[in-house]
């Protein structure tokens, strides 16, 4: 069942972008021998792509989705463990045998410096693979070896390497903690789009956890021409991130997740 439902959540992706639905609106016009219908879907496509390019409509909605992140200076003391969200790695160079890191990558250094600052006295990386082909290759075990190489001790780090979505993130990493002497509650290190959901399934599972956000897609909210008028591609990702956490969290609760 789980296994379908990775499957499935693959091809949502696709579907539940706004790119795509642009794409598909233009496919229509250009295919549809109905003039009407050919016009409506290209205003539809132009409507849609203006919207879902405007960096001040996406600020807006993104500023008041996510998490808000908080300074390490305002953690005051060490806890036993940080778990770090898998999600800093785009893909695997395999000429360099390396990571490449996305916007991610914050997840992997901010749980970084919460334990060289003494915050946390361990690292969980909860992560295995998300690829429908390359299922092998686990981000946590690359992420736990690269942080060895920088100097953080072996027996400091746990990969949890089995985890495909978040709800998996949650339930294996609750068995690791109920088999050590790790004591709650613990800093739960992901993107502030992403914390609402996490903090949803980690709490289902019963373990205490305090969102510490990180790679925050929204800024200050500003009045200028470039914000308010000039459109950008990376505003239609930023779109797909929501849209995927929306319908993640409806889904989940509907699987019981949550």
């Amino acid at each position: 069942m789980q296994h379908i439902f990775f499957l499935l959540s693959k091809v949502l992706d696709f579907l539940l972008s706004p790119l795509s639905w642009i794409v598909i609106l233009l496919l229509i016009s250009i295919i549809t021998k109905n003039k009407k219908r050919s016009r409506k879907c290209l205003y539809w496509a132009i409507g849609a792509l203006l919207f879902f390019s405007n960096p001040f409509v996406l600020n807006l909605v993104m500023h008041a989705w996510e998490v808000q992140s908080v300074p390490i200076d305002s953690i005051h003391k060490q806890y036993d463990a940080v778990i770090m969200m898998g999600g800093a790695i785009r893909y695997v160079n395999g000429q360099m045998q390396r990571p490449v890191f996305g916007s991610g990558a914050d997840r992997y250094v901010q749980s970084m410096e919460l334990f060289y600052r003494n915050k946390a006295k361990h690292i969980i990386i909860s992560s295995g693979s998300g690829s429908l082909v390359y299922t092998d290759v686990k981000e946590a075990d690359l992420l736990r070896d690269q942080m060895i190489r920088i100097g953080i001790p072996a027996d400091k780090l746990i990969a949890e390497n089995q985890s495909r979505n978040t709800y998996e993130n949650a339930k294996n990493t609750a068995e690791i903690i109920q088999k050590s002497d790790f004591k709650p509650p613990f800093l739960l290190v992901t993107s502030a789009f992403h914390m609402r959901r996490s903090m949803l399934c980690f709490q289902k599972q019963g373990i205490d956890v305090i969102p510490f956000a990180v790679d925050q897609h929204s800024g200050q909210i500003m009045f200028t021409p470039d914000k308010l008028l000039l459109p950008s591609p990376e505003v239609l990702l930023d779109w797909d991130l929501l849209f995927h956490e929306w319908f993640g969290i409806a889904v989940y609760k509907v699987m019981g997740y949550l």
